[in-house]
């Protein structure tokens, strides 16, 4: 034991030494400089900051939903209406964006489709012609329903299962284009007793709501797809109207807008034709204005702003948040 002692009393004495040698470490102030990716901008997050303050001040999108079309040959109800009723219901309760009604009634997504293709041109501009930003069509893509279960008796348990394919496509207005689809399977399930002779009329209403309640699950998987695609769109607004020093906006409380708001205009862009197909191709950037300030808000969603720089406005122009 001794000589074990003996062997590591200088090893223990040269390892002190090397300690006693090292320079203590010096504990960084967080009140001094870093450079380099530890400058002041970087942990202080000062431009991330305000890039989610700007995020966060972004109005709400005026978003209109077309009954979606149910392509299905499973006609037991109004699914395609149902299917866009719980959208419109998912994505008002979110309270992201404002739900415009105009349309809805008078169109639907089969009216904008030529066999499978959509009629991009004619569909933003009847967007443009209500002043809503973003459009949103849907299509119920496949209706699966099964029943599994007892085959013998008067009363026989049965699990009745629904299946659903749903996808919805999301447009820009003023860009002309497609801003983002998505799709998503639902499915609903019931176990209950079937009676021998039971009533096809009630048989045939008792699978719809099942479709229904597999609709309303696919939906709900939906609503967080559709909000983060307009999210990804910038807000936009037009002048409704110009009179001496004021400037009417269609856009003001309701849409998130605050007094102090400093607005873009913008010239509406043109839109572009493919020269040898006619194909709608999108529409461009307009050419920068100048800015307006809102001072003041009119009726349930419009604003009064005053010329802030440059000028020559007119009505239709564009409105970004600055």
């Amino acid at each position: 034991m001794k000589r074990v002692f003996r062997i590591l009393s200088p090893i223990l004495l040269v390892a002190a030494a090397l300690s006693a040698c090292q320079r203590p470490s010096a504990k960084r102030d967080p009140d001094v400089y870093r450079p380099d990716s530890d400058s002041y901008y970087n942990s202080h997050g000062a431009k991330n900051t305000t890039d989610q303050l700007a995020a966060m001040g972004q109005p709400k999108k005026r978003v209109v939903v077309l009954d979606f079309w149910n392509s299905t040959p499973v006609g037991l109800d109004n699914f395609g209406f149902f299917a866009a009723e719980e959208l419109r219901r998912g994505l008002y309760l979110t309270q992201r964006m404002i739900l415009s009604p105009e349309i809805k009634s008078e169109y639907t997504t089969p009216d904008f489709l030529n066999g499978d293709q959509i009629r991009v041109e004619q569909l933003v501009r009847e967007g443009r012609k209500i002043g809503v930003g973003v459009i949103i069509i849907g299509r119920i893509k496949r209706i699966v329903f099964r029943q599994k279960g007892d085959d013998i008796g008067i009363l026989r348990k049965k699990e009745s299962i629904a299946g659903v394919d749903v996808e919805l496509k999301i447009f820009d207005v003023s860009g002309g284009r497609e801003l983002a689809s998505s799709a998503r399977m639902g499915e609903a399930s019931s176990n209950s007793l079937v009676s021998l002779d039971a009533d096809n009329m009630e048989a045939a209403t008792y699978r719809a709501e099942l479709v229904k309640a597999a609709i309303r699950n696919a939906i709900a998987q939906l609503v967080p797809d559709v909000v983060k695609g307009v999210d990804k769109l910038a807000w936009q607004g037009r002048i409704a109207k110009t009179s001496g020093t004021k400037i009417y906006v269609n856009a003001g409380k309701t849409s998130g807008l605050v007094v102090g708001d400093i607005l873009r205009v913008m010239a509406p862009g043109d839109d572009i034709y493919d020269p040898t197909t006619g194909a709608f191709l999108g529409r461009t950037p307009g050419q920068l204005k100048g800015t307006l300030e809102v001072v003041d808000f009119l009726g349930v969603d419009g604003a009064v702003t005053v010329v802030h720089t440059g000028g020559n406005f007119q009505e239709n122009d564009l409105v970004q948040l600055y």
